[in-house]
């Protein structure tokens, strides 16, 4: 793929020629990967992403080596400035990762698997096994999804956990772009609670809201209980 740039061709994200998708493991990570490579390099590519991590960092915290998993946290915070935050003077909704679907960005090749990452769902989902199916419900936006069979390699401890994950949605089910991270299921009342503020008009927990606390929780000390509080619940 470098030598692809070095050329000046179109980079194919998904490590197929046509951007094909393939549902082997590590695939969407890889492709996440690739595709912000190729949007968010060079002079151009760091103007671009540098006033939405800005934005995440002001929400959120700027991540320190000491927070952990570091690698996981900061390919989320890239990942968000790609799929999910809306570009300065954009038409709604619309990303980093939905202008490379469209093919308005010069050197990277719209695909199926662009398209995909483009339509990602980012969101802190309630886990739970429902006659041997893995069930996710996002608490934030209600959606839900069950995980492809062959899409198990993340366990819950006990009846219920809480995850922060993205999601491709496919037609076997949903595939987690990287592993999840844990969030305590102590919040879950707290959380159900806060989110039925969204319902009445009033200001419920967005996503960058959550990560904020979780991060202020796993710094801090003592239990979630005080770390995630506010919007009603």
């Amino acid at each position: 793929m470098a030598e692809a740039r070095r050329r000046g061709v179109s980079v194919a994200v998904g490590g197929a020629r046509r951007g094909e998708i393939d549902e082997r493991e590590n695939f969407w990570s890889e492709a996440l990967d690739q595709l912000a490579e190729a949007v968010f390099r060079g002079d151009e590519g760091r103007g671009r992403a540098a006033p939405l991590l800005a934005q995440i960092d002001a929400h959120v915290g700027a991540l320190g080596l000491g927070d952990q998993p570091h690698d996981l946290l900061q390919a989320m915070r890239i990942d968000a400035a790609l799929c999910d935050l809306p570009i300065a003077g954009g038409g709604p909704g619309e990303t980093w990762a939905w202008r490379a679907a469209s093919g308005v960005i010069a050197g990277i090749e719209p695909s199926p698997v662009i398209r995909a990452l483009a339509g990602s769902l980012a969101g802190i989902f309630e886990v739970s096994e429902v006659r041997g199916v893995m069930v996710l419900r996002d608490r934030l936006s209600g959606a839900l999804a069950h995980v492809a069979a062959e899409e198990r390699r993340w366990a819950i401890d006990g009846e219920v956990g809480l995850w922060d994950a993205r999601l491709v949605l496919r037609r076997s089910g949903a595939r987690l772009c990287r592993r999840p991270l844990a969030y305590p299921v102590e919040i879950l009342g707290w959380l159900e609670r806060a989110s039925e503020q969204r319902w009445a008009g009033r200001a419920a927990p967005d996503l960058m809201a959550m990560r904020a606390m979780w991060l202020r929780w796993r710094r801090g000390r003592g239990g979630p209980e005080g770390f995630f509080r506010g919007f009603g619940g």
